[in-house]
């Protein structure tokens, strides 16, 4: 009987000696129903066309192993085809997988591919580019910028970043158009969520649901300094709906004019024309 092939994903220039370590445990622990192969990115969204490679070549899952930025080269791929997506999570913040559930532990991760148990979710798009988790604009989008060039990933990393912004940064007016519905609101950031958190547990929306339909578009209105720990504390423990601050509208399109600078699943975007957020409902299939 012909196994069933998997194929995992890597980049190989970041996390290097952890990644090296969860491909010795592929070895020992994948079920040996599966046969595999492991394919190292050489440049920016070469891991979309691997995925789509082993799409054509029939395998019944292509795993990231990696962060946010690579699961989402990876899903690109694999929308709308019936090859799964897992994950072996091993970013910074790791947000999708930790929305879903997926073991942070590489053993634990490796037994739920075992179990290749599958559901349908959402994934959206962005003028056209698809996405897994959030997009967003205002201090969001310029954090990531920051961090981008900062030089050292991780989550301390983030949040001195986040810190050294917070004072400087100055929160600006957005027009939007929301399912058709035009409104103008002056916010500290905007974040449109297909799935509920950032990364590390920090949750900018907590009720968001990866598969009805809909997206969250979060807008946290400007506060005065004196209460960041109080809005840090509401992230970190899935309450931020509950701020003052914090508004949420459930919608299946969203227009944004002329934002200049977004963020998508944390990797940075310039665009100095209207963007146009659409969910795209029971698109990939994901083992969690």
């Amino acid at each position: 009987m012909e196994k069933e092939k998997i194929v995992f994903i890597v980049n190989p220039n970041s996390g290097v000696s952890k990644k090296k370590r969860i491909i010795k445990q592929l070895e020992t622990e994948l079920d040996n129903r599966f046969s595999y192969e492991i394919k190292q990115t050489e440049r920016p969204a070469h891991a979309t066309d691997l995925a789509k490679k082993a799409v054509e070549e029939g395998a019944v899952a292509v795993v990231a192993i990696g962060g946010d930025g690579t699961v989402n080269e990876v899903a690109k791929g694999l929308i709308h085809t019936r090859t799964a997506l897992g994950v072996i999570p091993a970013g910074s913040g790791n947000g999708f997988a930790r929305h879903l559930k997926i073991p942070m532990q590489v053993s634990a991760a490796i037994k739920k591919i075992n179990a290749f148990q599958t559901r349908t979710i959402d994934s959206a798009t962005i003028n056209g580019e698809a996405f897994l988790a959030t997009a967003g604009l205002g201090f969001d989008a310029h954090v990531g910028w920051k961090f981008a060039n900062f030089g050292h990933r991780g989550f301390f990393s983030y949040m001195q970043v986040t810190t050294n912004e917070f004072f400087r940064f100055k929160p600006r007016t957005y027009e939007l158009e929301v399912d058709g519905v035009e409104m103008e609101t002056s916010a500290f950031l905007i974040n449109i969520a297909n799935a509920g958190q950032y990364g590390n547990n920090a949750w900018i929306a907590p009720s968001a649901s990866i598969s009805d339909g809909k997206l969250n578009l979060c807008i946290l209105e400007k506060f005065p300094h004196y209460e960041a720990p109080e809005i840090i504390f509401r992230l970190f423990s899935k309450q931020i709906e509950q701020s003052k601050y914090y508004r949420v509208i459930r919608a299946k399109e969203v227009r944004i004019k002329k934002p200049e600078r977004f963020h998508l699943d944390g990797e940075p975007r310039e665009c100095m024309e209207d963007i146009v957020i659409r969910v795209v409902p029971k698109s990939l299939e994901v083992i969690a």
